[in-house]
């Protein structure tokens, strides 16, 4: 490996150490309960390395937001020729199950993630700039792929009908892992619930944007 890619490595690392120590004193302690010079202190890093890898505090528990991005414009970006956008994120929707045991090990937590942000107005906001960007990346794309004219409502429209899809999808799976069950009920439900949303999604917005 070069000297460049041990570089990226251990940075990688680092963050990774950096968001795995801050969450567990956030679950152990409540979010506004630990500082950051108490995370840094933990992780064993300075405070500025901390900062150097999350410029807020808030980030560092949306510390995947990134990954759930890239997967997001993915789907619109570098889907398979010939398959349209709606069957795109429709695959995306069916391929959360994944998460299924991570939900499950999220759960145990006294404070989970869904928990921590449901309880804190100031991760409520960052939830919401999250899922704003979202949209607005994938807006930018389809409209660059319809070669929308500026100001059109589509692209815009359609990209935030994705994202919503794609949150009530997970939180209705998420539901589901909480009340138990097997997971191959789980797993079969969630299908059925994803193809019933998108068979419906698909007679207003399948032709979009325009081949």
């Amino acid at each position: 490996m070069s000297a460049g890619g041990l570089r990226e490595l251990k940075k990688n690392r680092t963050r990774q150490l950096i968001a795995d120590t801050a969450n567990a004193l956030f679950r152990a302690r409540g979010f506004d309960e630990v500082t950051v010079d108490e995370i840094a202190a933990a992780a064993q890093v300075s405070k500025k390395t901390v900062f150097n890898h999350f410029p807020t505090k808030e980030d560092l528990v949306f510390y995947r937001a990134e990954d759930r991005e890239a997967m997001s414009l993915a789907a619109v970006t570098e889907r398979p020729a010939g398959l349209s956008i709606l069957d795109s994120f429709r695959a995306l929707c069916l391929a959360q199950t994944r998460f299924v045991p991570g939900m499950r090990r999220d759960l145990v937590h006294p404070r989970s993630f869904f928990d921590l942000v449901s309880g804190n107005p100031s991760l409520q906001r960052k939830m919401h700039e999250v899922n704003e960007r979202i949209t607005r990346v994938l807006a930018d794309a389809l409209a660059a792929e319809a070669g929308a004219e500026p100001g059109d409502p589509l692209p815009r429209i359609v990209a935030s009908t994705l994202v919503g899809a794609q949150r009530a999808l997970y939180r209705r799976l998420r539901q589901r892992v909480r009340e138990g069950g097997p997971d191959e009920e789980i797993e079969r439900a969630h299908r059925a619930d994803v193809e019933r949303v998108f068979d419906l999604l698909g007679r207003g917005l399948g032709g979009y944007p325009p081949a």
